[in-house]
């Protein structure tokens, strides 16, 4: 059985489950999840300056990826060797950027949704 906690965040899930909590200072939000579980995390849009408590305990680097994916403005680049490996993590009051690096994570700019019109070959 895991459970993680992050600033007031709290969350613990059933056995064999892994999880993952966030506490962003900026908004008073907890985003906290359990591996599995469908997460209600999108819409979010932070910046990697955030300053965030981060919990995970339990999850596949995969897992936490995608969670951060969620709520970051920025694209979450995760090394695919690495993607089944279960981490742990807990850092308080970083920017959400620390605590990607601390992952081995990194991220970009979304990739634009740009077009090739099949006729011209041009860009849309």
């Amino acid at each position: 059985m895991a459970s993680c906690s992050a600033g007031r965040c709290r969350i613990q899930c059933g056995a064999g489950e892994g999880c993952g909590c966030v506490y962003v200072h900026g908004e008073d939000r907890c985003i906290c999840e359990c591996f599995e579980a469908a997460g209600g995390l999108r819409g979010l849009q932070l910046s990697p300056t955030a300053k965030v408590t981060v919990s995970v305990a339990g999850l596949p680097l995969g897992q936490v990826a995608t969670m951060f994916d969620r709520i970051l403005a920025r694209d979450v680049l995760l090394p695919a060797a690495r993607a089944q490996k279960k981490v742990r993590l807990k850092m308080e009051n970083v920017r959400l950027s620390e605590a990607l690096r601390a992952l081995g994570l990194s991220t970009q700019r979304p990739a634009s949704t740009t077009r090739r019109s099949a006729a011209t070959g041009r860009t849309q």
